[in-house]
């Protein structure tokens, strides 16, 4: 993986695939490719947030939430996170770990501090902020869903992408760790999965989930009749 790489891929989906490409560049020469192996920490919940953001170029980070460390979100590629801490220079909310191994950028703070002196690029930087925090209203909405299989298959959406791109469909994570994702318990999670694994929409392995049929889970999580009671 390099530096051409990385912008080619960043440049293809998320945030900043949506933004000029003279601040995509920018973007990427200021910042420092590195390579997590599964497990490994970018930043945990209490630290220094004075640590910049980072753009997830392949693999998969586990968003980990306080203070019970469950896992509250997947990131896929395209996904950036840190800006809002960056820009407070408060400590980090959340915990983020690779899900999988993973390859991200990292715009140091002294960097973002250079840049966000200019003024559109601040307004670059808030939007993913805003779209971040879509996300996160539409997730809150998916929790008040009372229907379990309608509100599974609106969460495995929300890894699709809300932004008009298309994130990967491999999921590496387990269905306990997804059940905790949709507020359901292991039980439930294991029907609901079987009967989206029979109606072919999806695929599970061993700590995977895979999206065959986008069309269809769209159908579900929008269109059912279900989603209306």
């Amino acid at each position: 993986m390099d530096k051409a790489e990385a912008l080619a891929m960043m440049t293809a989906q998320g945030w900043l695939s949506r933004r000029p490409m003279v601040f995509r560049e920018e973007v990427v020469r200021r910042s420092h490719l590195q390579h997590f192996d599964t497990g490994e920490s970018l930043y945990n919940s209490g630290d220094d947030g004075v640590t910049g953001m980072f753009g997830l170029v392949s693999g998969q980070l586990l968003i980990r939430l306080p203070p019970a460390d469950t896992i509250g979100s997947v990131a896929t590629p395209g996904y950036w996170l840190g800006e809002a801490t960056a820009f407070r220079r408060e400590a980090r909310w959340i915990s983020l770990t690779a899900g999988a191994p993973s390859w991200a950028l990292h715009l140091e703070q002294r960097d973002f501090e250079d840049m966000i002196r200019d003024a559109e690029n601040c307004r670059h930087f808030a939007i993913n902020t805003c779209e971040t925090l879509s996300e996160a209203v539409t997730v809150v909405s998916n929790l008040t869903q009372p229907d379990s299989e309608v509100r599974v298959a609106q969460r495995l959406l929300t890894f699709m992408g809300l932004f008009g791109e298309t994130r990967q469909k491999a999921l590496a994570v387990s269905q306990a760790d997804l059940g905790v994702m949709c507020g359901l318990s292991r039980q439930t999670m294991s029907k609901v999965l079987a009967q989206l694994v029979d109606a072919g929409i999806i695929a599970v392995g061993y700590r995977k989930i895979e999206i065959l049929d986008v069309a269809a889970l769209k159908r579900l999580a929008i269109d059912d009749e279900r989603v209306w009671r």
